[in-house]
């Protein structure tokens, strides 16, 4: 079957906004030249960008700092001291490069919170989250809330009263990903409650049965580690959103990432794919009861 969908690929997922930090965040100007960095150990960080990012942290300090980018915001903390250390962050959709002079210390920060303003992105905040509400994209909208409710941390995680949990039509893998590389099991469904009613986003455990290390992606590459999942996924799909590009080896912590399909039918039905009825109907029974909300 033809697959006809539209992909927001990135190495790192955007979900959630950061809520309120008690202090004034700190605000800085994007002027091409890095910005210095303060970091406490043990304290987290919260630096927000104008667009969706993805990072990189030289392999040195690799062990000794924890990162997150979600929703143009970098949640990072340091567990040790180190040297003063530059890292490379990129916006998703505009491709524009900060870097980050990081310095770590036991000295606290000025702020939890610190703000990375350009003179293109500089907004008034009120006005921007009202157009968002009436403007945004339905797709995203659901793709990104269901990356908030299984990656997000706890405090992160909030409700959306236009969207609920619906229960998954199948919880055993299914032949999603073509060649036989791939396991892909769905995990989690949500549906729009309001306009466009039917709207639905499942999220698919998607896991690397092979004994070498994968990248996806949804372009043509001629490396055989490379999959193109633009041609591999079957279905009919809206978007296909990856949480991670790289799947380690089969057996490795990182050989698991999820896939996020947008559809506007139910997932069985986007996948178009013969399922016994009453197979089906068995793997249903009790969905009542697990449905979450």
């Amino acid at each position: 079957m033809k697959i006809c969908f539209k992909w927001f690929c990135g190495v790192l997922l955007t979900v959630a906004a950061a809520t309120v930090i008690a202090d004034a965040p700190q605000r800085v100007l994007w002027d091409k030249r890095p910005i210095s960095i303060h970091l406490q150990v043990g304290h987290e960080r919260i630096i927000h960008f104008p667009d969706d990012v993805r990072y990189w942290l030289p392999d040195r300090v690799k062990h000794q700092v924890s990162a997150l980018a979600a929703n143009g915001v970098l949640y990072i903390r340091a567990t040790e001291p180190f040297p003063t250390t530059r890292i490379r962050v990129q916006g998703l959709n505009d491709q524009q490069v900060y870097l980050l002079d990081i310095t770590v210390s036991e000295t606290a920060a000025v702020s939890d919170e610190l703000i990375v303003m350009t003179k293109e992105n500089t907004r008034n905040r009120s006005k921007e989250t009202t157009a968002y509400k009436t403007i945004e994209d339905w797709r995203i909208r659901l793709t990104r809330y269901a990356a908030q409710q299984l990656y997000a941390p706890e405090r992160l995680v909030d409700g959306d009263s236009a969207i609920k949990r619906i229960p998954v039509e199948s919880k055993t893998s299914v032949p999603l990903i073509r060649g036989g590389l791939i396991e892909t099991v769905p995990i989690a469904s949500w549906q729009t409650n309001a306009e466009p009613m039917g709207l639905t986003v499942t999220a698919v455990r998607v896991r690397n049965l092979s004994r070498q290390s994968l990248q996806l992606q949804f372009d043509q590459s001629d490396t055989p580690q490379v999959l193109n999942l633009s041609r591999l996924v079957r279905g009919d799909w809206l978007t296909a959103t990856l949480q991670h590009v790289r799947l380690g080896a089969m057996g490795d912590e990182t050989d698991t990432t999820t896939l996020y399909l947008v559809s506007n039918r139910s997932f069985v039905e986007s996948l178009s794919l013969p399922i016994d009825s009453r197979a089906l109907q068995n793997r249903q029974t009790g969905k009542e009861e697990n449905q979450d909300g």
